[in-house]
């Protein structure tokens, strides 16, 4: 009989240190595969702009606006570009990051990278409230941030007309430019 009992208390006890077991390792396996992002409270009211087939000497203009979706807080926020890479490009084998990684390293490459636009965009507030595009904000109070985006088609060197006053580019071809929006913590 006290055998018996003791058998009991053993299997009771050694089902107890398998359950915490158990239960250890899946709070474990759980925590190390937990996934979290940070949600920003803004949308931007433009995917893409394309300013087509231009001309030298043309100025032309697009708009976009950075909205605040929140009641709380604020955010602070810069305009960033980028050399844009080709549609459909591939980083080089070996190459340890992505291809937007790689034009920025290396925009020379136009096998993979459009030729850069960059230098000719400008981005200006139209709100006189001190925004710029290295730092610029939106709260609740000032909930949206309207930007244009003035294009100053350069000319093309050994085509240039006598009043041209803009940039001048050395290569006529397809030039891109990655313009986002980068949150500052």
């Amino acid at each position: 009989m006290l055998n018996n009992i003791f058998k009991e208390k053993v299997k009771s006890t050694l089902l107890t240190i398998v359950g915490l077991v158990l239960v250890v390792i899946i709070t474990i396996w759980i925590g190390s595969n937990r996934v979290s992002a940070d949600v920003w409270p803004i949308s931007v009211a433009v995917s893409h702009i394309d300013f087509g087939t231009v001309f030298p000497g043309e100025t032309l203009q697009e708009n976009f606006t950075v909205n605040y979706l929140d009641e709380v807080d604020g955010i602070t926020y810069r305009i960033v570009q980028r050399v844009k890479p080709l549609p459909d490009a591939q980083v080089p084998q070996g190459y340890e990051g992505s291809i937007e990684e790689y034009c920025q390293q290396n925009p020379e490459d136009l096998t993979r990278c459009y030729r850069d636009l960059c230098p000719f965009l400008e981005k200006v507030s139209i709100e006189a409230e001190g925004d710029t595009e290295n730092l610029a904000s939106i709260d609740w109070e000032d909930n949206s941030d309207t930007w244009i985006i003035n294009f100053k088609v350069p000319a093309i060197f050994g085509n240039i007309s006598q009043d041209h006053i803009g940039g001048v580019i050395t290569e006529s071809g397809e030039y891109g430019c990655e313009v986002s929006i980068e949150i500052i913590e």
